[in-house]
């Protein structure tokens, strides 16, 4: 899983960067997700703190990527879950990054309590707005689903939090 997800977050980073944009959506895609049932209740934002700083490689204090995480979840709040889905898969098809946004945000689901309907809606959301054939989605869910250990939430957390696989 970790290599799966480890991989995405780089194709995430050079595209936005490649495309002008700010490492930013892929929060709001981790934030989307979690907020799929309406609240971000604690063990969510946990893990969302958990896989950014991690995947991210980021320096930034847990205190400033919760604020990131804060932030995003104003702003879905405000413009609407399903116009801030339609934005960025707006972003990842205009970065040619489809494939790795939805993988971050089955990664999110899975690092959870696994993909409930809720997030399953508002993945299908953004991969329909980014014109993802929904057998190619149907595909990426078993390719996580897969990887993720049975859905154990802690097994997907462990993994991803274990740092970059080292180089044979």
């Amino acid at each position: 899983m970790r290599d799966i997800v480890a991989a995405a977050i780089d194709q995430l980073c050079v595209a936005f960067e490649r495309g002008g944009y700010n490492p930013t959506p892929i929060i709001d895609l981790g934030v989307l997700v979690v907020i799929a049932d309406g609240v971000v209740d604690d063990k969510e934002r946990e893990v969302l703190l958990d896989l950014f700083q991690t995947l991210l490689d980021t320096k930034l204090s847990p205190e400033v990527v919760d604020h990131l995480v804060t932030a995003s979840v104003q702003v879905v709040e405000a413009a609407g879950a399903e116009s801030r889905a339609r934005l960025i898969a707006e972003i990842l098809l205009d970065c040619d990054a489809v494939e790795p946004g939805i993988l971050v945000a089955l990664a999110v689901a899975y690092a959870s309590e696994g993909l409930s309907k809720e997030e399953r809606v508002v993945i299908e959301r953004i991969a329909d707005a980014a014109e993802l054939p929904r057998a190619r989605l149907d595909q990426l869910i078993s390719r996580v689903r897969l990887r993720a250990d049975g859905g154990d939430p802690m097994s997907v957390r462990s993994l991803l939090a274990a740092g970059p696989p080292s180089s044979p």
